[in-house]
């Protein structure tokens, strides 16, 4: 789906940046510390989820004051404020009621908008979260035998790290927040830019600062809504006993554990898990895991001796070029209407309606990346293949182009012989670079080079 239009409500003269998309039952989706409602859309990780969502539910996606594309401000955002910010989205859309879906602090932020305001609160989801400050103090008795005790001396020092590497240094934020993508460098050089477009280093300490001051536990009694818990049992960022708590203490609220480590959990290998949960528990019944079978051009890029640039060019130099990379490829594919489906380490994996839009994807980010010094071979296969919905790709198809590109050199092109077949007459021309035989494919194949 095309990434929705972003749009303002205004919030006491303040402009809360949202997008709506999707259909079904109306739910307003309030993000963690960190989000950018545009972002969001740029990483295959993030957009498989939203992407998802859309299937099921009509969602609200909004950045709190002060964060992604909403208004700046000076100082910490009051509790009332912030609450005041739900309202005004919603009003925008003229919902009166909805679900809410709290992600992490996000959660907070929730559980305080469903007790003050239940009459316009349909269900409640809370993913990842906290009842805030004093709920730390009875949390202990949620831990179980054998499970690390919960620690808040160190979750505030946490906190400390991740504004002094804000901007700068994503790995950490990765490796405390996100850890099943520690070996991802695509995703931390993307991370590293949702940092810098969510708040700079004054403005996220000063969301920090609010957040740990911010308390829902008396609150909990008063939530009638119909509440779902969910938290990852080995989340870094805040502690399963925090999820037992609120489940606890929330009437009948249900209470779902997910095996994991990451607090942002949409970007775990096993984010179906939670998110099947999440979407039963609001329109009422289970997705269906499903796969569609579907003709694509598949490409495949790969950064030629990165190993020895990088040790040249030195980590700081390095990682900027590989940004340009990022977004170079990221404006190419795009701009050809295709559609990433994931980073390979030094390269990327894209699929295309037509052989046409490959080639001339792979066309233009060899020379756009030959501009910035930087090395690349591509290859092009064209095929039936399975798209499963979470957006992943499989099949002979995929595995053809890998092996397609993996024969080309730097600079080159190399597309199969079915490719070639499918644009001739056109303007591209190829030239024969011989039969050759493919790792784990059957047979010999006819490889082409594209010419100049």
């Amino acid at each position: 789906m095309e990434p929705p239009d972003t749009l303002y409500a205004l919030s006491d003269g303040i402009h809360i940046a949202y997008q709506r998309f999707g259909a079904g039952p109306d739910v307003v989706l309030i993000p963690p510390l960190v989000s950018n409602v545009e972002l969001a859309w740029d990483h295959e990780l993030y957009r498989r989820v939203l992407e998802r969502d859309s299937h099921h539910i009509r969602v609200l996606m909004f950045d709190k004051r002060g964060i992604g594309c909403s208004d700046s401000s000076e100082r910490a955002p009051t509790l009332e404020e912030r609450i005041q910010d739900i309202t005004a989205v919603m009003d925008a859309e003229a919902i009166e009621r909805a679900s809410l879906v709290g992600l992490s602090e996000g959660g907070l932020m929730a559980q305080l908008f469903a007790a003050r305001h239940p009459e316009r609160v349909e269900k409640l989801a809370l993913i990842n979260s906290t009842a805030g400050a004093r709920s730390g103090r009875f949390v202990g008795d949620y831990t179980g035998p054998g499970e690390r005790p919960v620690d808040l001396v160190h979750f505030v020092e946490q906190f400390q790290q991740l504004v002094r590497t804000w901007g700068t240094d994503p790995g950490f934020m990765v490796e405390w927040m996100m850890p099943s993508q520690r070996d991802n460098p695509a995703f931390v050089r993307w991370v590293g830019r949702l940092q810098r477009q969510t708040a700079s280093p004054a403005d996220i300490q000063r969301q920090i600062d609010s957040v740990l001051n911010l308390d829902a536990t008396d609150c909990l009694s008063q939530i009638k809504a119909p509440t779902l818990v969910m938290h990852v049992k080995g989340d870094r960022v805040l502690h399963v006993a925090f999820g037992r708590y609120l489940a606890d203490k929330i009437t009948e609220a249900a209470y779902i554990e997910v095996p994991g480590e990451d607090h942002f959990l949409w970007v775990m290998p096993n984010w179906r898990e939670f998110g099947d949960a999440m979407i039963e528990f609001l329109v009422g019944h289970r997705p269906r895991m499903t796969a569609q079978r579907r003709f694509a051009a598949v490409l495949f890029t790969d950064l030629v001796e990165s190993t020895a640039r990088s040790a040249s060019a030195g980590d700081l130099a390095w990682r900027d070029t590989l940004e340009s990379h990022d977004r170079i490829c990221r404006e190419v594919v795009e701009q050809y209407g295709g559609r990433i489906v994931k980073n390979t380490g030094d390269g990327l994996l894209a699929i295309f309606d037509a052989p046409s839009q490959a080639v001339g994807a792979a066309s233009d980010i060899v020379i756009k990346l030959g501009s910035i010094d930087l090395g690349v071979r591509a290859g092009v296969h064209a095929g039936e293949l399975e798209v499963r919905d979470d957006g992943d790709i499989t099949g002979a198809a995929v595995n053809i182009a890998a092996r397609v590109e993996q024969a080309a050199s730097l600079g080159e092109i190399f597309v199969s012989s079915t490719v070639r077949d499918m644009l001739l007459g056109g303007d591209y021309q190829f030239a024969n670079r011989g039969e050759h035989q493919l790792k784990g494919v059957e047979g010999t194949w006819k490889l082409y080079a594209l010419g100049s």
